[in-house]
């Protein structure tokens, strides 16, 4: 089992009523990613803040993780959180960036601290 598959992901859910009706309900779910998911998501938009602009970043971790088929819009998910980032692309947006994982990391957790986003 792949350590990014045992990652616990919290799910919160609400029912709203619709129209004041009970009997029809929709349900909305927000998906928070895992702290780790988190850190690592925060870790390359600090990567690729250091390494400015995103077109040169993605196209960059693409080269250096040799994956001709790697699209930018999959680094975009990288860093919004909404997939999960591979240790050889964080590893990958380190090496762009010119700095360690453990600094990206580093910063990550500074910016959460201090409940910002990179680029806030």
């Amino acid at each position: 089992m792949r350590l990014a598959q045992r990652i616990p992901v919290v799910r919160i859910v609400s029912f709203v009523s619709i129209e004041g009706r009970d009997d029809v309900s929709r349900l909305s779910t927000y998906v928070e990613p895992a702290p780790v998911a988190f850190e690592a998501a925060m870790a390359m938009a600090v990567a690729r803040r250091l390494r400015p602009p995103m077109k040169v970043f993605a196209r960059e971790v693409q080269r250096e993780l040799g994956r001709p088929s790697l699209s930018p819009r999959a680094v975009y998910a990288w860093e919004r959180g909404e997939a999960r980032v591979p240790a050889e692309a964080l590893l990958a947006a380190a090496r762009v960036s010119s700095t360690t994982v453990d600094q990206l990391l580093v910063r990550a957790r500074r910016l959460r601290r201090m409940e910002l986003r990179p680029g806030d």
